[in-house]
């Protein structure tokens, strides 16, 4: 029998879980679904000797951040069935979103870096609390009370069980008419989602991108090249949906949960969708990486820009690595005489320098390449002088090489964009002990209704 307990929330954890104590007991409990202020039922579903996890079974009393979800898949006690593991904060009120992902920071910073006293500057909120994403991506899986029909939708939290759904409150409505026509042809073809321990079928995910002109960009991820009635398949969902530019196919062969694989295959229309932000206007092609929340990317990007400037500074070089199409580079050219943007991805690289050229920028060029290799390259033949670095890696952060390579004594100034305040705050300890001052961080809230908080830090070496 597993263990219930009878608890009180008292704040969100880094992970994003609530944390709670038992009545007359010490013992932290993590919840999901928890807000501050709740007091609660929960089951244990996972002990340690200092800590548990537990899952919500009745709101006794609820906390005074707490709201009704917009949408009816997000976890609620006392609704049957699994919950959609899209977003976990959609029952507490924004205002409070924005309130625990500053407090979330300055844990990391403290517990992780051990750096106190750091200048975190005010969170700044997303323009659009809902309906943000300009890009999802949604599995497939076969019905199980109907064989035939297709399901769509997001995994439950934890899991590979996809929960089915008519609409997505994150989303713009015109990616969830394509996902949905996309499942109501694909179940008129006959088409069999990928199961994966079986290896049988082939449709896996469809994945759309949209901009602010309210175009679509639809890429069908299969197991196999095969795609019957392509041709019936295009004509139909161009007649359904004129808002779509261009139709694609990836293949994933693998058995992974990586979901693009690295064949593409162009079914119709354009290979790219075009996006603004700010003065620019960027190609972004299906492949290629794009802040999800267009909006709050130019807040996050001016963010960028100023700690790169602040004081007044202007470096003979910049630096930004991780470049992906170039969307921060050209919004950095301007602080300095010259910026090399790095990026593995060469189809991304390719996209960068067309933006560039497009924009009219030129000050800005790229290099195709891992950082920790094309790094040292560009020390050695780069420009003597004050340089600065700007790096936006993925959430894992920045790999031990590249942390080294960032010592270099040319490199003066260093800003942080990071998606995960954990692996930052990791980072952040190496570089303040290797000679680098943490200035501030300027939070920025690229995902309403979730746990998720981007950052931006600017850390500078004390001139000598």
């Amino acid at each position: 029998m597993a263990e219930r307990l009878t608890v009180r929330v008292s704040r969100m954890a880094p992970e994003g879980e609530a944390v709670a104590k038992a009545e007359g007991s010490n013992r932290v409990v993590f919840v999901s679904g928890g807000a501050p202020g709740d007091l609660c039922e929960v089951e244990v579903v996972a002990a340690k000797s200092n800590f548990a996890r537990a899952r919500l079974l009745r709101l006794l009393e609820a906390g005074p951040e707490r709201i009704a979800p917009l949408c009816p898949l997000h976890f609620a006690p006392d609704r049957p069935g699994p919950a959609c593991g899209g977003c976990d904060w959609q029952h507490l009120e924004y205002a409070a979103q924005l309130r625990h992902k500053s407090t979330m920071v300055r844990d990391c910073m403290e517990r992780i870096a051990k750096l106190k006293n750091i200048d975190i500057l005010p969170i700044l909120a997303s323009p659009k609390e809902w309906g943000y994403r300009n890009k999802v991506m949604v599995p497939f899986g076969q019905d199980a009370g109907q064989p035939r029909c297709l399901v769509a939708g997001f995994y439950a939290a934890g899991s590979h069980s996809i929960v089915n759904f008519s609409a997505c409150p994150v989303q713009p409505d015109l990616s969830v008419r394509v996902v949905l026509k996309v499942k109501e042809l694909a179940t008129e073809f006959g088409w069999q989602a990928y199961e994966e321990r079986s290896g049988k079928g082939s449709l896996r995910h469809a994945f759309v991108r949209t901009n602010g002109r309210g175009q679509a960009l639809l890429c069908v991820v299969t197991h196999n090249p095969h795609l019957p009635r392509a041709e019936d398949f295009v004509a139909r969902l161009r007649a359904a949906l004129p808002e779509l530019v261009g139709i694609h196919q990836n293949i994933q062969p693998l058995k992974t949960s990586v979901i693009l694989g690295p064949d593409w295959r162009r079914l119709w229309g354009a290979q790219a969708l075009e996006e603004k932000l700010g003065r620019f206007r960027f190609q972004v092609g299906p492949a290629s990486f794009l802040q999800v929340n267009t909006e709050a990317a130019e807040r996050l990007y001016e963010a960028a820009a100023a700690a790169l400037g602040d004081g007044g500074r202007r470096f003979e070089q910049v630096l930004d690595l991780y470049c992906g199409v170039g969307t921060l580079t050209l919004w950095l050219a301007q602080a300095a005489a010259r910026v090399i943007g790095v990026e593995e991805n060469r189809d991304a690289v390719h996209d960068a320098w067309e933006n560039a050229r497009g924009n009219g920028v030129r000050n800005a060029r790229f290099c195709a390449g891992r950082v920790e290799s094309v790094l040292p390259r560009l020390y050695r033949d780069g420009p003597a002088g004050s340089w600065a670095a700007v790096v936006d890696p993925p959430r894992a952060g920045l790999s031990v090489p590249v942390l080294r390579c960032l010592t270099h004594s040319s490199l003066r100034r260093l800003v942080y964009v990071s998606c995960n305040p954990a692996t930052f705050a990791r980072d952040a300890g190496y570089l303040c002990q290797s000679g680098f001052a943490l200035v501030k961080i300027q939070p920025v809230d690229l995902f309403p209704q979730t746990s998720h908080v981007e950052l931006v830090a600017q850390f500078d070496r004390p001139r000598s």
